[in-house]
């Protein structure tokens, strides 16, 4: 039986490694190995093909219905319910609904099933189960594509999302009748997020309270985030085993004691498996309130299949109930395998059934704690050095420090306080003492998260000194006294000093990000980085935390040389505080410089400098001419190596251009050109793409944006004088990797090297790709 569970979960792990989707067809085939079953060498093989199966037809029913390519951006009237708890910043909500209908102008029905709305101006306050009418413009889900950082397109594929878009302003948008019974339990977490915060007067204390209640993560902003990640405590803010398995043991604890107070009541059901219906009600009803995240699922399935043997009185396995709560979420629900979230939950767990069965004595006292918990801290780091190129080195401290307090302290003075709300004379003065407890505890974990040893990044290594630590992780967990274990040290010391692979002297390393309808281009030498604009940036959304970060950590950069943000618009200069505040930076350039908080030096024509055999020039603006628009006071830039030259103009017009050619056409050459303002038709005039004279042209826009950059008639241009064009909406992120010699370049695209069966092919955009 083992066997068929761990082929089954490894036939669902490699099904999700396709980059394209088999026919249904293929289940055909995997319908004939039942018929292999009574050959047992090949029962491991059975079971990878049902697992592959299974995927498959889980992912054919996902992506059967898609939204048709003529209708993206068009209008649409939607029917649907609220089916997620609204996010709400200033004016802008964003949700998830379920379609009950979905029509085109001329009144034909658009098969969708679940999609994920933007409503800038909401009319109403909405709640989980609401049903609405709206017009809507929607798009395919699409997600930018970037060499580390958080893959959207992914995370919309798990949710299952079909098509995502936003609200317009239409007279018939309005609220429809709805049946609340199946959104109880969404209204429910609602309404106790809102009795949280009508009691609370500290944001950030009453956002902590949530998570820990309800599951509801809405009010963590990005500061608090960068806080628990540096401190290696997320894994306390989100509902998950832990939290689960506290309230099972209470539950145990308390309905046992309550059951041997009565004689009858025992002799027909002893306490303990009494008490062990009781945790498993429990566990289910705080999971439940948490949204059964995958988390939870884990832990309950676990609970389960642990006191469900222990109620039916057979030997607990805590092993065999990992590998079946393993391979029940997957059989629930394939698609979570490709979460973070569910390698590092589960490993976690094994990490500390086999510190507890391995090697540990049965829990004495706090030194087991401590071992236990320096054990989860090992066994995961290979997987926190794969998924995020950076380690926390105070995690194990601040744990023994926060488990106990978490498990002990806020979240069952949280859980007791939920009843409470009901009766607000009760509720005010524990939820102020809670309160109090939760901003002293944000405190603290924001100042040992400031501490300069708090996290260290790594670059992003080769699979093989990857297995070196993982190699090395597996021996030190070993039992105590196994010959050997210092050879686990030895292993996964490479990794801290290894150094990340840099351009040769006099060689350019090109990336332009994807950073939807934006720019920004990093510029790599041999020993020094250059950031040309930092993307679009909303509140706490910014590109820079999402995409730039986490390229520049897995890239191995502590600090930039030079940052330069062409003008002040948000799609450029978004990121600018989130990034300083980030990462050191020793030169900051902008041509806005009055609206970056006075942090800027203004970005002028004449300045030039030279790094490791590259030199560069800033060619626009000049001192004694000013714009009117700001767009032509973009800071426009030129690099050059002693083969290969790139131009970067920012948002520059025609103005801006023709100025350029009357000082000097002839240094606007270049063999790669960023299209200035994104491919507006108010840029790259005739004369100016003439001077250029690129091999290639790149786009940085947001899939099917709503300016309809690039325009057909600046791509016509840029064709008719023999460019080939690359646009990010279609490709991800772009590399160009200029090498001395080189006859000529070859761009490296993410999109197409990171492709998998759920994500949109090349031509999907509407925008124009290469031409060649």
């Amino acid at each position: 039986m083992n066997r068929f569970l761990i082929g089954f979960i490894i036939g669902v792990a490699l099904f999700h490694l396709l980059d394209h989707l088999p026919g249904l067809r293929w289940l055909s085939v995997v319908l004939t190995f039942p018929l292999l079953w009574r050959f047992k060498p090949l029962h491991p093989l059975v079971a990878m093909a049902a697992g592959a199966g299974w995927s498959l037809l889980n992912a054919s029913l996902i992506l059967h219905h898609q939204l048709p390519l003529k209708l993206e951006r068009s209008d649409l009237v939607l029917e649907g319910v609220v089916d997620s708890l609204p996010i709400t910043q200033g004016l802008l909500s964003r949700f998830q609904m379920q379609v009950t209908s979905l029509q085109d102008e001329n009144g034909e029905s658009v098969e969708l099933s679940r999609i994920q709305l933007s409503w800038f101006g909401a009319t109403e306050d909405l709640s989980i189960g609401d049903a609405w009418r709206f017009k809507v413009r929607l798009i395919r889900p699409r997600g930018a594509q970037n060499p580390s950082g958080f893959d959207h397109e992914q995370w919309l594929f798990i949710q299952q999302i079909q098509a995502k878009g936003y609200v317009r302003d239409w007279a018939g948008n309005s609220q429809l009748e709805s049946d609340r019974l199946p959104a109880l339990l969404g209204l429910l977490r609602q309404r106790i997020a809102k009795a949280i915060d009508n009691v609370s007067d500290k944001p950030e204390a009453a956002a902590l309270l949530k998570a820990l209640a309800v599951g509801d993560k809405r009010g963590m902003d990005g500061q608090a985030w960068q806080t628990f990640t540096r401190t290696g405590t997320n894994h306390l803010i989100a509902i998950s085993g832990l939290h689960i398995g506290l309230v099972a043991g209470w539950c145990l604890f308390t309905g046992g004691w309550l059951w041997r107070r009565s004689a009858r009541l025992c002799q027909r059901l002893p306490a303990l498996k009494a008490g062990a219906l009781f945790a498993l009600l429990g566990a289910a009803v705080y999971a439940a309130l948490a949204g059964f995240t995958l988390p939870t699922q884990r832990a309950l399935i676990m609970l389960v299949a642990t006191l469900g043997a222990l109620i039916l009185g057979y030997r607990i396995q805590f092993g065999r109930s990992l590998l079946l709560a393993l391979f029940l979420v997957v059989l629930v629900d394939p698609l979570a395998i490709l979460s973070r979230g569910f390698w590092l939950s589960f490993s976690a767990v094994a990490v500390i059934l086999w510190s507890i069965g391995g090697r540990l004595a049965p829990w004495r006292d706090w030194r087991q704690g401590i071992q236990v918990q320096l054990s989860v801290s090992l066994g995961l780091l290979p997987l926190l050095i794969l998924f995020f190129s950076q380690i926390s080195l105070i995690s194990p401290l601040v744990n023994l420090l926060m488990v106990p307090w978490f498990s002990l302290v806020l979240v069952p003075m949280t859980l007791i306080g939920l009843p409470l709300l009901v009766v607000p004379a009760v509720a005010d003065p524990w939820f102020s003492l809670l309160l109090t407890l939760s901003d002293v505890t944000l405190q603290l974990l924001e100042w040992c998260s400031l501490q300069p040893f708090a996290m260290t990044d790594l670059a992003q290594q080769d699979l093989l000194l990857l297995w070196f630590v993982l190699a090395g992780c597996l021996i030190l967990l070993l039992p105590a006294g196994m010959p050997g274990r210092g050879l686990g040290l030895l292993l996964c010391l490479p990794i801290l000093f290894a150094s990340a692979e840099r351009p040769a002297r006099g060689e350019i390393w090109f990336t332009l990000l994807d950073v939807g309808q934006g720019l920004a281009c990093v510029v790599e030498t041999s020993n020094h980085l250059l950031l040309y604009d930092t993307g679009p940036g909303h509140g706490d959304r910014t590109a820079a935390e999402s995409v730039i970060m986490p390229f520049l950590r897995s890239r191995g950069h502590r600090k930039i040389d030079t940052l330069i943000v062409s003008n002040g618009d948000r799609d450029h200069a978004g990121g600018v505080e989130s990034l300083t505040q980030s990462i050191p930076t020793r030169q900051l350039l902008a041509g806005d410089p009055e609206m970056i908080d006075g942090l800027a030096e203004a970005c002028l024509a004449g300045s030039e400098w030279r790094w490791d055999g590259v030199y560069f020039q800033i060619l626009h603006p000049a001192a004694n001419v000013a714009y009117k628009e700001r767009n032509n006071r973009s800071c426009v830039l030129k690099i050059e190596s002693d083969d290969w030259s790139i131009l970067l103009p920012g948002d520059i017009e025609q103005a801006a251009e023709d100025a350029l050619l009357r000082v000097n056409p002839q240094q606007l050459r270049s063999d790669l050109v960023v299209a200035p303002h994104h491919g507006s038709n108010s840029s790259s005039t005739a004369e100016f793409v003439t001077a250029v004279d690129p091999q290639w042209v790149l786009f940085s826009t947001g899939y099917k944006n709503s300016y309809g950059f690039p325009k057909p008639e600046v791509v016509e241009r840029w064709q008719a004088q023999g460019a080939r064009l690359l646009n990010t909406a279609d490709s991800g992120a772009i590399e160009f990797r200029l090498v001395a010699g080189e006859v000529e370049p070859k761009p490296r695209l993410y999109r197409e090297l990171n492709q998998r069966f759920w994500r949109q092919g090349d031509g999907d955009s509407g925008n124009y790709l290469r031409s060649e």
